[in-house]
């Protein structure tokens, strides 16, 4: 009966390992019992000495593993326990944050004495992490197939339900370590996002800071190029090389940040079809002013934008310009800013607040060119912004940045596009 209780009790799991095995020879039998006896772990305690000798005779063989070998891998069967006579190992868990990486974490170490494999024993369950040698080891393995169910019809119902109880308590320390391992994720996670947050915010900072310096020495150059569209080119490419570095050094990949093609096709009807109102809006308004103001006395409502001294094919190069550099413009403002910000802040607003904070920093660039242009630029950027939270691909707002600039400045020659 001793030997039916501990086999019923005890369970494990024989990794398929490359280390070598070995019978155990008759005379080290004693030694190993009463080592096994005094063990701290506790799982032979109470078994006669002689009724283990036999255990250990019928099932048990040694294990000798070198440094790096698995005694066990997690997602085995289990069906022997371990017993640690020498050497060190590392537990590891696999990461359970389905991002589809194999990931695992280092969550411990066993050396000599202790037991590996016991909770498997309780509920028949696959290996729930892996044990790896640290070093040269050796292990005394405990084949038990399925002591439970030979054991079943020795034992008394009161009996039976103290397995059943162990076999949930087992069921339940496997819940608290996958939890644990989910928590310890998270931890990372939080830690990871703070550096990324600080790098952002660091970047931004002194990209901000620079752009201001650049606007106060590029005074005296506005006698000589009078349109401010240079400097503009000049501030957002200096943003965007500095949002670009900050997004290949990120630990998020780059479809984090727009760049990516899932989910396109529904981009791009949304913003064709959100995009038709504004327009319709730019001819209303453009209509309004040349009935109210004198300013636009003597223009029509379709006025084709002709620069000064370009011909068909001047104006046609502008708007190959202009559309070249759009996807730079959403660039600096979805990807490198407003997609940073709702991954870095925290709380139910955080979309609207990343929106808002991207549009914000991005209409304070255009302050040179002007307030009335900074002004105008602000609502068409929470417009981007808020169809950029629908689908975070760049497809779709640039083809609606496209459409709507195309058609204001080049068609319609609204002014303050």
């Amino acid at each position: 009966m001793a030997v039916a209780v501990a086999v019923a009790v005890a369970t494990v799991v024989v990794a398929a390992t490359a280390g070598k095995e070995a019978a155990l020879a008759e005379a080290e039998l004693a030694p190993l019992v009463e080592r096994l006896l005094a063990a701290q772990s506790g799982l032979f305690a109470g078994i006669e000495p002689a009724a283990l000798a036999a255990l250990l005779r019928r099932s048990a063989h040694r294990l000798h593993l070198a440094a790096g070998e698995d005694l066990v891998t997690e997602g085995d069967a289990a069906d022997a326990i371990y017993f640690i006579e020498s050497g060190r190992f590392e537990v590891r868990k696999r990461s359970e944050g389905g991002s589809g990486d194999d990931v695992d974490h280092r969550i411990g170490e066993m050396d000599s004495g202790s037991v590996v494999g016991e909770v498997a024993l309780l509920d028949r369950g696959t290996r729930s992490t892996t044990v790896r040698a640290l070093a040269d080891a050796s292990v005394l393995v405990l084949q038990l197939g399925d002591p439970a169910r030979a054991a079943a019809a020795a034992l008394d119902p009161a009996l039976q339900m103290q397995l059943n109880l162990a076999g949930e308590m087992a069921r339940k320390m496997r819940h608290v370590t996958s939890g644990t391992v989910r928590h310890l994720e998270a931890s990372l996670l939080e830690a990871r996002t703070r550096v990324e947050m600080g790098r952002f915010m660091s970047r931004v900072l002194i990209g901000t800071c620079l752009y201001m310096f650049a606007m106060v020495l590029m005074q005296p150059l506005r006698a000589l190029v009078p349109d401010s569209t240079v400097f503009s080119v000049l501030v957002l490419l200096g943003f965007a090389f500095g949002l670009w570095l900050n997004i290949r050094t990120s630990m998020f990949p780059p479809g984090a940040y727009g760049f990516t093609l899932e989910g396109w096709r529904p981009a791009l009807r949304e913003a064709v079809l959100f995009s038709l109102p504004i327009l319709a809006a730019i001819v209303g308004l453009k209509w309004l002013l040349l009935h109210a103001s004198p300013a636009f006395e003597g223009r029509q409502l379709f006025d084709l934008y002709r620069p000064a001294a370009l011909g068909a094919g001047g104006t046609l190069a502008v708007a190959a310009a202009y559309a070249l550099f759009v996807p730079v413009q959403e660039m600096v403002a979805r990807s490198g800013i407003q997609s940073s910000l709702a991954m870095y802040l925290r709380g139910r607003h955080r979309v609207p607040m990343s929106i808002f904070m991207s549009t914000l920093l991005f209409s304070s660039t255009h302050l040179h060119t002007g307030v009335v242009f900074a002004l105008a630029v602000f609502p068409m950027g929470l417009f981007w912004g808020w169809l950029y939270s629908r689908h975070p691909t760049l497809v779709g707002v640039v083809c609606s940045h496209l459409l709507i600039g195309l058609f204001a400045v080049f068609v319609v020659s609204f002014p303050y596009f």
